[in-house]
């Protein structure tokens, strides 16, 4: 979609095409495997226990040896 071999090109096909220039340059960042399992297992209480709250499965992880704090489950759970 966007010409990248001359330098000022992507700039205007960028305002061509109505986008802002730095999502031109945005790469992605895959989440790390703990994250993923973290995650994972997140869903698999709140699977079993779909009445658990943050607190709960924040106090389950940290039982399992996991270190995280409510807000950083909340944060997963969205």
């Amino acid at each position: 979609m966007v010409e990248w071999k001359d330098s000022e090109l992507p700039i205007q096909q960028a305002e061509l095409l109505g986008i802002n220039r730095t999502s031109l340059y945005y790469k992605p960042v895959q989440p790390s495997p703990e994250e993923v399992a973290i995650k994972y297992r997140i869903d698999e209480i709140y699977t079993k226990f779909p009445f658990y709250g943050s607190r709960r499965i924040a106090e389950k992880l940290k039982d399992e040896g996991v270190n995280i704090n409510r807000k950083r489950v909340q944060r997963h759970t969205r």
